[in-house]
């Protein structure tokens, strides 16, 4: 059974899951979200704090009950995959830009950040619901927190059928192409996605130059 926690300020739900787990202090499946993180993390350690309003939350479970077929450096875009498949009724403009990005239409709305400690999967993830940044998009859903739990523990639990991996990369595929006009970063240098090819196991090739998403 899930175990769920909830507080309304934190450093970081990723840290302190992580930490959690690191103790042996916890037992999983378990998911903890909060109004705000005052050390928010994002991919390329960026910070992901201090929004208006959004869904940070962060969630573990066994390594064991993933599907054989994934590949364990596309687990962000698995879980991607399924986060935006479960609230695309709430925003039918929401995509995934790989390999970890959120967006709704052409702005940056959030972001998944995935790690395995041990035998453990930690997925954080954070996402606008509102936003008066220019440079940041958001669902415009002005939710509160009981609503913000529903929403959390109906995903988690709806992440835990644990499809297989082809049946996710049919879907992601399909949209791949809204990647085009972006680019992404590869260590400092900053790469087009207009000449991406998606492979199979979820890496892209540029000029014979193939990427991985190790987040």
């Amino acid at each position: 059974m899930l175990k769920f926690f909830y507080f309304h300020t934190l450093d970081s739900t990723q840290t302190w899951l992580i930490e959690k787990i690191k103790d042996s202090a916890i037992k999983l499946p378990i998911c903890v979200m909060c109004e705000k993180q005052e050390q928010g993390r994002g991919s390329r350690n960026n910070q992901w704090s201090n929004v208006e309003n959004a869904l940070m939350f962060s969630f573990a479970f066994k390594k064991e009950w993933l599907p054989l077929d994934l590949p364990m450096q596309s687990l962000s875009i698995y879980i991607g995959v399924l986060f935006k498949d479960y609230f695309q009724s709430d925003c039918e403009h929401l995509w995934l830009k790989w390999p970890n990005d959120l967006y709704v239409e052409k702005q940056k709305a959030g972001g998944i950040l995935t790690q395995v400690i041990g035998e453990s999967v930690v997925c954080g993830i954070g996402l606008n619901l509102q936003s008066s940044q220019e440079n940041f998009g958001s669902l415009n859903l002005a939710w509160n927190t009981k609503k913000k739990k529903e929403k959390i523990e109906n995903f988690v639990e709806f992440c835990f059928k644990f499809p297989m991996w082809q049946k996710i990369f049919s879907k992601y595929k399909l949209e791949f192409d809204k990647n085009f006009e972006f680019s992404f970063h590869n260590g400092d240098e900053k790469v087009s996605f207009s000449e991406a090819i998606l492979c199979e196991d979820g890496s892209i090739r540029i000029n014979n130059q193939s990427f991985y998403s190790l987040r």
